[in-house]
């Protein structure tokens, strides 16, 4: 499959996957990989920042999805958002006092978003050679 509309698809499963998770936050539904820490005690305001937030990244991703059509640019900012994400999930884990240190849900969700950042690179990277 060409690059370009494989890291377009990959968007756009971004995007959904994080409405998603805006969606299970909002509604309080603790489902382990649309809600990160599933099983630890969390307050309504905290869920809807937190899904008020994804629902942001979805549009950023969805734009993504939209806009790499006439530029890849968009895709680097993407790329660096789900970078910082990455590495401040990562710290959370190491620095809370809560038991995120034992759950290995919470590094296989770290790793999935890693993978799926990583796939973005490659994919931008390829597709920065073919002509839009």
């Amino acid at each position: 499959m060409n690059p370009t509309k494989s890291l377009n698809l990959l968007l756009l499963a971004g995007a959904i996957y994080f409405l998603g998770v805006a969606i299970v936050h909002f509604l309080g539904f603790k489902i382990p990989m649309l809600y990160i820490y599933y099983d630890v005690a969390s307050t309504v305001y905290q869920d809807r920042i937190i899904s008020v937030l994804s629902f942001m990244f979805s549009v950023f991703l969805f734009s993504g999805y939209q806009l790499m059509t006439t530029t890849l640019e968009i895709v680097k900012y993407i790329v660096i958002a789900g970078v910082v994400g990455i590495i401040g999930l990562g710290l959370n884990n190491f620095l809370s006092n809560i038991a995120f240190k034992t759950n290995p849900v919470y590094w296989i969700e770290i790793g999935l978003l890693g993978c799926y950042v990583i796939g973005l690179i490659i994919l931008y990277k390829k597709s920065k050679n073919i002509n839009l």
